[in-house]
């Protein structure tokens, strides 16, 4: 049956009419190949950019930025091995390689320049809402602090650059931060050197902290309590959460567009968006940085970058030089150069006056320059986006007599083929893990190419050819325009909704709001003139309106998925990874080539349909089968590391009765598999895991030894509990890193209050639950000047979480806490567990721990240390 063609007036298609000849073939077969061509060669070429770095200079002139004697500082740093808060390798070894650094440059710096050098030891505390949220206590931690000014300068104002020193639990930290230190170092050799000295306007200082893994403690210090502080206004933050690769700058601000625009304007090779900042504050992230200090406790404005690619490694014994190429040391120095010689003589540090307040949008296009501008203007940019687009569609249906109902209808269509990839998506995602099949893309993200994004691409497909049969008395010309302009309609409404909130995110829609709808007016009245093929005319609208957006959201995809598939691997077991990153295959398909699909659904031949539909659905089985077989594992070791990370901690247990007797002692392995697939994949691999029992919830905090509030990270999904596990073991005690704690006085106040006062003892790092119990509440105490929410525990070892951190010294100090309710003789008040962290061999290790981390394969990554873990009642 031959398709029946309703024509508008004017020619509706704007001169496309003449492509609806039959049913069958609406474009010859070559341009819609060439149309899928040109489409993949803008991706390609996008994906080229995303990963080009330049090339390393030569150690030559000491005035220009050289990966190669950066890679030296960072190798002598990583040198010293792991670098925990409290270790000799921290607090000495590594602070003192940084003072012999910065002194030998101190000597050879310019007579134009002062550089001083300060070493702070610092103690603090305050709460912060990280994780499941904890209160900080350290003692004695360091910072080596360098100031860069002309001599008898008058600037009272500092441009700050931070880097941290110490490094992860059990890791050497090569890219988590020693590559920002040797880059810090290398930019401070740079500036201060003769022959060309930069001479700032501003101050510039340089902030080597010692303890950011402690939870950003170290810059705490430096920003409440050192007197340099009070110059800085504005700052860089240099971190990673992973090796090699582009360092993004995913946070600006708070407010002060002047400093991104300067990044803009200054550095060579400029990359970040808004929406990594948008993701990054929404807490889809488990992580924080020293930002977070600067901006919340110093109230700076900053810019926060970081390495991410590779992040497979970050946090693991893998996070080694060689994963880390002189090309990206080279880029991220060029930058941070730049971006000093530029801030550091910028008018804006010292008044920026009307440029002190509003937000920005800011994003980079391939890398090769960057787009800034006021959120206010985005405001005004945005409304007339979804003003002309509208004014658009009335002039379709007023005065091209375009059907209203078929634009209703492609919208329908539009967002139920939507709805179908998000539901063919959703069934894969909960069929592999039901199966006990989930992250077979781990090592191998390119499977997500046939597990979700083809099935996606052919279930949207899949509804427009549905609707195509459905009306065939429609000419494909008509219903591959009703899709276009549902489409739009889509996009146009999130831009208006997204600007109503404010969102800076809203840039996306408007790249493909405008651009489409630029490309379409243009070309399609070149072909309603017959100034082009109308076949022509049509592929090139369709490429060209797309081009732009495409190229550049292209790169946030893959940026998103080499940020969030790593992170699968230290989420925890909430959620099972296949649903989040199925979905985010999905919303990467729909940002990337919203109309590319249903154009060439719609102009394209039943043969170009079937064979794509073909392939797509053998890639799937294929992938589904391999998976399904077990064929596709989820990890790897050497030469390429994916691994599955895991926690032994060899932990004691003293509980104690209300007298201080004890009431109860065991020894186990507290085991912390930080992905979906627990420690069930080990049982095979390793027997010995086979002794894994879960752990039931006792006492405050559960009495599980987590280092970090993040008991709420791990949960059965099929049932109501947590799951925690730990393996029976022989004891390990040690009287020499025993925490210690003692009721020193307990006072009666007024109004059925009490006061405690305890004197405590602490090895190097210690968190600590508090616990009220039999109704009593804490209405005060010394640890901080209010009183915090409680970290969840199940709603049974609920409690207040405090971390405790020192550097030097010997931990002994007093706190008190006020608490009010009943007073019962012979019930307790407080419950108080104390878990001690021996980090530092010889206490770390023990036999035990040796045998199990002997017997596991090459493919994890485990982290060990001994815990002793003493409860007690007051």
């Amino acid at each position: 049956m031959r398709r029946r063609v309703i024509s508008t007036t004017r020619t509706g298609t704007h001169g496309f009419a003449t492509l609806d000849k039959s049913k069958e073939k609406t474009l010859p077969d070559v341009y819609t190949v060439a149309c899928i061509v040109l489409a993949l060669c803008l991706l390609g070429t996008s994906y080229h950019f995303y990963r080009w770095l330049p090339e390393p200079v030569a150690p030559s002139s000491p005035n220009v930025f050289s990966a190669t004697r950066a890679r030296k500082h960072m190798e002598d740093i990583v040198s010293l091995g792991v670098r925990n808060v409290g270790s000799q390798a921290n607090e000495i070894h590594a602070k003192n390689l940084l003072i012999r650094k910065v002194q030998a440059i101190q000597a050879t710096a310019s007579k134009e320049l002062e550089v001083k050098l300060s070493v702070q030891t610092t103690s603090g505390g305050y709460y912060l809402d990280f994780l499941g949220g904890m209160t900080h206590i350290y003692h004695n931690v360091s910072n080596v602090i360098v100031k860069v000014s002309k001599r008898e300068s008058s600037s009272e104002y500092a441009f700050l650059i931070n880097a941290h020193y110490d490094s992860s639990l059990g890791a050497v930290s090569a890219s988590d931060d020693a590559v920002s230190c040797g880059t810090m170092l290398e930019t401070l050799q740079v500036l201060t050197s003769e022959p060309v000295p930069m001479v700032p306007e501003h101050d510039i200082i340089f902030l080597f902290n010692g303890a950011e893994e402690t939870i950003l403690q170290a810059s705490h210090g430096f920003v409440t309590q050192h007197p340099w502080a009070k110059r800085v206004k504005a700052f860089v933050n240099l971190e990673a959460a992973g090796a090699g690769g582009r360092e993004i700058v995913f946070q600006s601000g708070p407010e002060n567009p002047w400093l991104i625009g300067i990044y803009a304007k200054m550095v060579p090779y400029p990359y970040g968006s808004v929406v990594a900042e948008d993701i990054f504050q929404s807490g889809l992230i488990p992580s924080d940085t020293d930002f977070r200090i600067f901006r919340d406790f110093g109230r700076f404005p900053g810019i926060d970058t970081a390495y991410y690619s590779n992040g497979f490694v970050y946090h693991t014994e893998y996070d080694i030089p060689s994963m880390i190429p002189n090309a990206c040391i080279q880029r991220a120095g060029d930058n941070l150069v730049a971006l000093v010689k530029g801030v550091a003589n910028s008018p804006f540090l010292a008044h920026p006056g009307e440029y002190r307040h509003g937000k920005v949008v800011f994003f980079d296009f391939l890398g090769l320059f960057m787009v800034v501008y006021p959120e206010r203007v985005g405001v005004i940019l945005n409304t007339a986006v979804v003003l002309v687009s509208l004014c658009y569609l009335y002039a379709e249906v007023r005065w091209n007599r375009f059907s209203s109902m078929l634009i209703i209808t492609g919208l329908v269509v539009t967002l139920l083929s939507w709805l179908a990839a998000v539901c063919v998506t959703l069934v894969t995602a909960m069929g592999l893990s039901l199966i006990g099949r989930s992250m077979s893309w781990f090592s191998r993200p390119h499977l997500l190419l046939s597990l979700y994004i083809g099935p996606a691409i052919l279930a949207m497909a899949s509804i427009h050819h549905w609707w195509q049969l459905k009306r065939f008395d429609v000419s494909n010309v008509m219903l591959e325009k009703a899709s276009f302009l549902g489409t739009l309609v889509i996009w146009t409404a999130l831009l208006a909704m997204l600007t109503a909130l404010r969102i800076p995110s809203a840039f996306v829609c408007v790249l493909w709001v405008f651009f489409p709808l630029l490309s379409r007016l243009l070309l399609w009245e070149v072909a309603h003139h017959r100034l082009l093929p109308p076949h022509l005319a049509f592929v090139l609208s369709t490429v060209v309106g797309v081009a732009i957006p495409s190229m550049l959201l292209f790169q946030l995809d893959v940026a998103m998925m080499e940020i969030f598939i790593p992170i699968t691997g230290r989420s925890g077991t909430v959620l099972p990874p296949e649903i989040p990153i199925g979905l985010l295959c999905v919303v990467a398909l729909f940002i990337t080539v919203p109309y590319v699909t249903t154009s060439v659904v719609h102009m394209s031949s039943n043969w170009i349909r079937k064979v794509g539909g073909i392939l797509i659905m053998v890639g799937y089985v294929l992938t589904i089968g391999l998976v399904a077989m077990g064929m596709m594992f989820p990890y790897s070791g050497r030469p390429d590391p994916h691994p599955k990370r895991l926690f032994l901690q060899h932990t004691d247990h003293t509980l104690h009765h209300l007298n201080s007797s004890i009431s109860h002692e065991q020894s186990d392995v507290f085991v912390t598999a930080f992905d979906y697939l627990e420690v069930d994949i080990l049982v095979g691999q390793a027997p010995l895991y086979r002794l894994a029992r879960e752990v039931e919830c006792h006492g405050a905090y559960c009495g599980l030894p987590y280092y970090l509030p993040v008991l709420h990270f791990f949960k059965c999904v099929l049932c109501a509990y947590r799951r925690h596990w730990h393996i029976p073991a022989p004891s390990h005690l040690s009287t020499d890193q025993l925490p210690l704690l003692k009721l020193s006085s307990m006072v009666s106040l007024p109004g059925q209050s009490r006061n405690l006062t305890f004197d405590a003892h602490f090895p190097v790092r210690v968190t600590m639950c508090l616990a009220p119990r039999h109704g009593n509440r804490l209405i005060s105490w010394s640890l901080d000047n209010f009183i915090p929410p409680m970290s969840l525990a199940n709603g049974i070892g609920d409690c207040y979480f405090v971390f405790y951190a020192r550097g030097i010294g010997e931990g002994k100090f007093s706190f008190w806490l006020e608490l009010k309710g009943s007073n019962r003789p012979g019930e307790e008040a407080v419950e108080i567990a104390v878990f001690s962290h021996n980090l530092e061999p010889p206490f770390s290790k023990t036999p035990f721990l040796g045998e199990l981390i002997d017997v596991l394969p090459d493919w994890v990554a485990p982290i060990s240390w001994s815990t002793h873990h003493a409860n007690w009642l007051f």
